[in-house]
């Protein structure tokens, strides 16, 4: 059994005790100074350890998210500056394909299986233009397909509404009407709108479940827990009010320290808002209304009410972490297992750069063979052979 903590001697308290002049950065969100026992050797309890191991999960969390915002603060304008110029370069090339192509139809000295084929290609090419808001190439598009590009979207969309009803059921019942989204963003759109609808459902059913439970006596564990949860928000509270009534900017007549206050004051309501009892405890010691060391001499039923609070921390900062580095993979291409740095970020920079390079140097060899007929025929049947390649694998 743990000895019990020694009663804390009582402390004065500072009567409205001007604070220490300081920059006007934000509190530092970091909880190592808040670790029970600090640099002192001596036994611990479990509600201890426990405390001090959430405090470094809190650390690390906040840190790895502070990472991924200068990952993509760093890396979307690197990437932006390096491929939006090869981007055009290969839209441009892209370009003057389609138009030679679309010139070369209207020349006799085809065969109905060659001009197909470059139908096709000149097609393709179109539609890839056109997404790009390129109204002349859709126009392009739509003078040698038999179906136009919008009739072609309206069909991918029917199709994918209809894949997602069959799925779904009946708890699909969205209407897109924004006829300028792709199928992609189509499918993304019913995606969301699915889940947005089972999560209700999931929800409404949680409801049921609970009223019918709401019935029963609660057990001893659902008692605990419900106790838990009552002395986090209390202490909370607690460390709120404290706050409030120390930084409040009204009571201080000195217009430096009125602005002090009222910074701190603004941090202390954001930081309750998403109940960070981190920061709260930060600001706490920032105005030494916490002194070192007294997280240390608190009874173990208040570490363990705190300790309630920063696992819930804990758990929302591992799920905004997982959300930003999902964020980083989907902006920058990156594989699903391959970890969002410096070093990934970079090499898949130079892959892309490089992979788009090619695909120009090759539109530029493909446009100078298809300048006359016996060019343009050999390409044919090369892009042709290539197709054949691309559906077997």
């Amino acid at each position: 059994m743990t000895a019990p903590n020694p009663k804390p001697k009582a402390r004065p308290k500072p009567k409205n005790k001007p604070l220490k002049p300081e920059s006007e950065a934000p509190v530092a969100a970091g909880g190592t100074g808040l670790r029970v026992g600090g640099a002192q050797a001596q036994t611990l309890s479990a509600a201890q350890k426990r405390f001090n191991k959430l405090l470094d999960s809190i650390d690390t969390f906040k840190a790895q998210i502070a990472e991924a915002q200068r990952l993509v603060d760093t890396y979307r304008v690197l990437y932006s500056d390096t491929l939006t110029p090869l981007q055009a370069q290969n839209s441009a090339a892209m370009r003057r394909m389609a138009l030679l192509l679309d010139e070369r139809l209207q020349r006799k000295g085809l065969s109905a299986a060659q001009k197909k084929s470059l139908i096709e290609i000149l097609c393709g090419l179109c539609e890839l233009l056109a997404a790009s808001g390129d109204e002349e190439m859709t126009a392009l598009h739509d003078k040698h397909s038999p179906q136009s590009l919008r009739e072609i979207k309206e069909a991918e969309s029917a199709r994918i509404r209809n894949m997602m009803k069959n799925a779904l059921g009946d708890r699909l019942d969205v209407d897109l009407e924004d006829e300028s989204l792709d199928p992609m963003a189509r499918l993304e759109a019913l995606l969301s709108a699915a889940k947005a609808q089972q999560a209700d459902e999931e929800e409404q059913a949680q409801r049921r479940h609970a009223a019918k439970a709401s019935k029963k006596p609660p057990t001893a564990a659902q008692r605990k827990t419900g106790q838990q949860q009552e002395d986090a928000k209390l202490v909370l509270r607690q460390v709120y009010r404290q706050l409030a009534s120390a930084l409040h900017p009204d009571r201080e007549k000195d217009p430096a320290e009125h602005q002090r206050k009222t910074a701190l004051m603004s941090q202390a309501n954001a930081a309750y808002a998403q109940q960070d009892l981190v920061t709260l405890l930060h600001i706490q010691q920032r105005i030494e209304q916490l002194e070192p060391g007294a997280i240390s001499e608190m009874p173990e039923a208040r570490i363990a009410a705190m300790t309630t609070l920063l696992k819930q921390q804990a758990a929302e900062l591992e799920d905004e972490l997982f959300g930003r580095q999902e964020q980083l993979r989907q902006a920058f291409n990156l594989n699903y297992f391959e970890k969002p740095t410096d070093a990934s970020l970079q090499r898949n920079l130079a892959l892309e750069a490089e992979a788009l390079e090619e695909t120009r140097l090759q539109m530029e060899e493909d446009l100078q063979m298809v300048q006359d007929d016996a060019g343009l025929k050999r390409w044919l049947k090369f892009q042709k052979q290539l197709a054949r390649q691309m559906s077997f694998y």
